[in-house]
C-alpha cells in the first residue's frame, strides 16, 4: 500500500468519524470476515449517531478503534464505563470505551435488498445471536467444514 492511499484511508476514516460525532448517519461498506455471517465483507451497514444510554446487549456498534480506524462489532455485555463488544466469527473480545462510541447500527444492504435492524424483531434476533455469541466461531468452522465435505462428494 503506497502512502497516498494510507493517508487517503486516513482521511476518509477522520471524516466518518467527525460526522458521525456531530450527529449525522454514514452508509459503511463492510470489510473482512469478523461479523460473519450476519455482516458479510461488502455488505452496506446504516450507521447512526447514538447515545451510550441506546445501546443494549445484542445491538451493533460502530466504534473508533485507533489509529482512526473504524470497527462494527456486536455488544456482548456492558462492564462500567465500556462495552464488551466481539465478532460474531471471532473468539476474542475486546472492551470499548464509552468514549469511542460513534454509533450503531440501524441497517444493512445486501444485493440490493435493505434490511432495518432497528425493530423490535431485529432487536430481539441481536439480543439472541450476543446470548449464543461465544458458540458463534465453533459453529461456523463447523458449517464450513461440512460445506467443503458435502461439495467434494457432490463435485464427483
Amino acid at each position: 500500500m503506497t502512502t497516498t492511499t494510507h493517508t487517503a484511508g486516513l482521511a476518509v476514516n477522520e471524516l466518518a468519524v467527525e460526522m458521525l460525532r456531530r450527529g449525522g448517519r454514514l452508509r459503511i461498506k463492510a470489510r473482512g470476515t469478523s461479523m460473519m455471517p450476519f455482516i458479510r465483507d461488502g455488505d452496506i451497514v446504516v450507521v447512526a449517531t447514538a447515545e451510550t444510554t441506546d445501546i443494549a446487549v445484542g445491538d451493533v456498534i460502530c466504534y473508533d478503534a485507533s489509529p482512526r480506524s473504524i470497527v462494527l462489532h456486536r455488544v456482548i455485555a456492558r462492564a462500567g464505563d465500556r462495552f464488551v463488544a466481539k465478532g460474531d466469527a471471532l473468539g476474542s473480545r475486546e472492551l470499548v470505551q464509552f468514549t469511542q462510541l460513534l454509533g450503531k447500527a440501524i441497517g444493512l444492504e445486501r444485493q440490493g435488498t435493505v434490511r432495518r435492524l432497528d425493530t423490535r424483531v431485529a432487536r430481539w434476533r441481536n439480543r439472541t445471536i450476543a446470548a449464543v455469541s461465544p458458540l458463534l466461531p465453533a459453529l461456523l468452522f463447523l458449517a464450513l467444514r461440512l460445506r467443503r465435505v458435502c461439495g467434494r462428494r457432490s463435485g464427483g
